[in-house]
């Protein structure tokens, strides 16, 4: 009887050491310097960089099937994927693809802003992400203390300046380039450009608390705007418009 029961717990802590196993695959397409993880058990087991710009977005799918590919027929704990600010259609393609494995897989999907999954951000606290919001505006966006990108704050260039010179104690980084965001020369050099990385999506989901992990997985993706979606209103006669 002693063997058996011996033989009984050891397959069962096995059983229960596979269910404990968390696997993540994380995808980053919000800037054309793009990349796919797969994380296991506490390592990284596969990463692929490519260049996803435009009609180079199709080269996701194959990182993405690489990474499944490894995964042997096992199961995903959770599906990341940065939701930027970046690309336009990057950012969609990320979150088209997290999706369609999210269900393929039947695991959750969890949207986080790529800025927090830069080095500058994971380097500790009192860092802030700038940048160029586009159209005589730029953003600012402080990490939070659990470690995600904070809702970006668009300002004009005057007060973008007058905000950086506020921050003098922050680690102030970008993705766009520091020469383009219109500062003095003392404060574009404090700017460090950087790019987003999805194995950093992976520390920033690990560090949240598992309420927080819950909640991003319940909540629908979406792309980080740095202004409402829709700029305008549709005109007079627009189909969207009859019957009303």
């Amino acid at each position: 009887m002693g063997v058996v029961r011996v033989f009984l717990v050891n397959n069962l802590w096995n059983w229960v050491s596979t269910l404990c196993v968390e696997t993540i695959i994380a995808i980053e397409t919000s800037m054309p310097d793009a990349s796919v993880v797969l994380w296991r058990d506490g390592e990284m087991v596969f990463g692929q960089e490519f260049k996803s710009d435009r009609h180079h977005n199709c080269m996701v799918f194959d990182s993405v099937a690489k990474a499944l590919d490894l995964l042997d027929g096992g199961e995903l704990s959770v599906v990341l994927v940065g939701t930027g600010p970046g690309s336009y259609s990057g950012i969609r393609i990320g979150i088209a693809v997290a999706q369609g494995v999210a269900i393929a897989y039947g695991c959750p999907s969890a949207g986080l802003g790529s800025l927090a999954a830069t080095p500058e951000a994971r380097g500790g606290s009192g860092a802030m992400g700038v940048g160029d919001a586009r159209r005589g505006l730029y953003f600012v966006s402080p990490i939070h203390e659990n470690g995600e990108a904070m809702e970006v704050e668009l300002m004009d260039a005057r007060a973008f300046s007058d905000r950086l010179r506020e921050e003098s104690g922050r680690i102030l980084f970008s993705l766009d380039d520091p020469g383009k965001l219109g500062l003095d020369a003392e404060l574009e050099q404090r700017v460090t450009r950087t790019r987003p990385r999805a194995e950093l999506l992976v520390e920033v989901w690990r560090g949240l608390s598992e309420a927080r992990q819950r909640e991003l997985s319940q909540a629908p993706l979406s792309p980080t705007y740095l202004r409402a979606p829709f700029t305008s209103k549709a005109k007079e006669g627009h189909p969207l418009l009859r019957g009303k």
